[in-house]
């Protein structure tokens, strides 16, 4: 019987400037033959602990466990990672090199989380296809993460044209993923923030899903069914000036509940934000400046 073994590489792809994006791949071959699982890490270049996570899971897993076979990506967005980009766009050439990551694989893990500025309750975004097999099995997948939480998310096709041009809030007008392309299960754990690289319940939760899929030996962690978001309030400011939250991620709200207030440089009041109704605070910007539109917190209910 093989003892299985690990390999390296980039991919690569030119950018139209003439330049060169690459990605860390490393594949875990186990010693048993069986499915074949993406994993993706630092798709935002911020967003630690699933970078970490993702390093670790393949740096710590030995092939000889493995049946099937796993791929790592390291840092999906070198270049968000190494200039410390916040909210980096997926470039046409990283979206590119994500599906050749992905092609060939039954199921894909891409880990986010909060970046530098904000504050994250653990949760886990299951991509629904129109397929109710694979959706089953992302519906498991985010069980056996064992955060509790989820947000369904279904690509609904284009929104309508915004004049600003701008695209709305994520969880009302989702973009096609690689599930959509591939056909496959697909889950997207959103765990740690602010810059934090406490891998722990990140990489017990990926492999806690490797061993409910059969890719690792060991019974998996049973959870209870997770609580799935139901409504939710996307809040932004309306105008600029500075972020004062007086609440934090985690924390249930009721409706009318003073969350925060933008205010100038001078301590006057620009705009005061109250809860619009009840729910858990899920997502927030702890950074201070604010932008016209910019995000300032999400609450989902439950």
């Amino acid at each position: 019987m093989s003892a299985g073994r690990k390999e390296t590489c980039f991919l690569t792809r030119p950018t139209p400037e003439g330049g060169e994006r690459r990605m860390p791949i490393g594949v875990i071959h186990g010693a048993r033959p069986g499915e074949r699982i993406t994993v993706f890490g630092g798709q935002h270049g911020t967003e630690y602990a699933g970078i970490e996570a993702s390093m670790r899971l393949f740096r710590e897993t030995d092939p000889a466990d493995v049946t099937g076979t796993i791929v790592v990506s390291m840092a999906t967005h070198v270049e968000s990672l190494m200039n410390w980009e916040q909210f980096a766009p997926t470039y046409p050439e990283i979206a590119d090199m994500m599906l050749e990551a992905a092609t060939g694989s039954q199921y894909i893990i891409n880990c986010h989380g909060g970046e530098f500025t904000e504050l994250m309750h653990p949760y886990v975004i299951c991509r629904l296809i129109g397929n109710e097999a694979a959706e089953a099995v992302a519906m498991r997948m985010a069980r056996a993460l064992g955060v509790g939480i989820v947000s369904l998310s279904k690509y609904r096709g284009e929104p309508p044209p915004d004049p600003s041009g701008a695209r709305p809030a994520w969880w009302l007008w989702p973009k096609k993923g690689l599930c959509d392309k591939l056909g496959i299960p697909e889950i997207t754990p959103e765990i740690g923030e602010v810059g934090d690289r406490d891998d722990k319940l990140m990489y017990d939760g990926i492999v806690n899903v490797l061993k409910e899929l059969g890719f690792l030996p060991g019974p998996a962690i049973q959870f209870a069914e997770p609580a799935v978001i139901g409504d939710r309030w996307w809040l932004t400011a309306n105008q600029e000036g500075i972020w004062f939250p007086v609440v934090t991620t985690g924390e249930d709200v009721e409706k009318g509940q003073f969350l925060g207030e933008v205010r100038d440089f001078f301590g006057t009041v620009l705009q005061r934000v109250e809860a619009p109704e009840r729910a858990k605070v899920m997502n927030m910007n702890i950074g201070m400046p604010v932008k016209k539109d910019g995000f300032l917190i999400w609450i989902g209910q439950l």
